[in-house]
């Protein structure tokens, strides 16, 4: 599982050089929302990043959505607001070009249409990151392309249930040639919290 450390790396300012091609500047128009508990969260914005073959024919794409505008700085996505709230989902497919419609269930198994690890981050800020990871539930891509529709639901690991949705443009960014994935199904696994950031 990822630690804390390398989720934060993704949503602040990188203290390392990462070569990011951003498609755009990572601000998007998106219209959403993310009920956690009783509590309702108007989603602004998402970011998807590509992170290329994960092995044979498997890719990941992870997605961001968050209740700020996304900005970057020194080249990096973060939150505009202080203080923000949202979800993150580390999603695998077989399409290599874009995230394919379809639903992508938890799971302890990377294989298409699945994902191994996603949170909820919940009245956080750069210097107080409070994540809960998701321990079940589904993801579902009605749209991809210009424009995307996502919806979602499932329970964290402190038994909230957490559901939404959010429609709209996403910034994105290729990190597909940052990491060397030529391992088979058997090792990536293992050495999964090695090749992310």
């Amino acid at each position: 599982m990822k630690n804390l450390k390398q989720i934060i790396l993704l949503l602040t300012i990188s203290v390392m050089s990462f070569s990011c091609g951003s498609d755009d500047d990572g601000n998007s128009d998106g219209n959403g929302v993310l009920i956690y508990g009783d509590t309702e969260y108007q989603l602004k914005a998402g970011m998807i990043q590509d992170y290329g073959e994960y092995y044979d024919g498997l890719y990941n794409f992870d997605i961001y959505l968050v209740t700020s505008d996304i900005v970057e700085s020194d080249g990096e996505p973060i939150p505009e607001d202080s203080e923000f709230s949202g979800v993150y989902f580390e999603l695998f497919t077989s399409n290599p070009s874009d995230l394919a419609e379809g639903t992508y269930a938890f799971g302890d198994n990377v294989e298409v249409n699945s994902y191994t690890y996603a949170n909820l981050f919940i009245d956080s800020s750069i210097e107080d990151y409070n994540g809960i990871s998701i321990n079940s539930g589904t993801f579902t891509v009605l749209e991809n392309g210009s424009t995307y529709e996502f919806s979602f639901q499932g329970t964290s690991t402190d038994g909230t249930s957490f559901s939404g949705s959010y429609t709209g443009s996403l910034g994105t960014y290729d990190y597909s040639d940052e990491f060397d994935r030529s391992a088979d199904a058997s090792t990536v696994e293992t050495n999964r919290t090695s090749l992310r950031k």
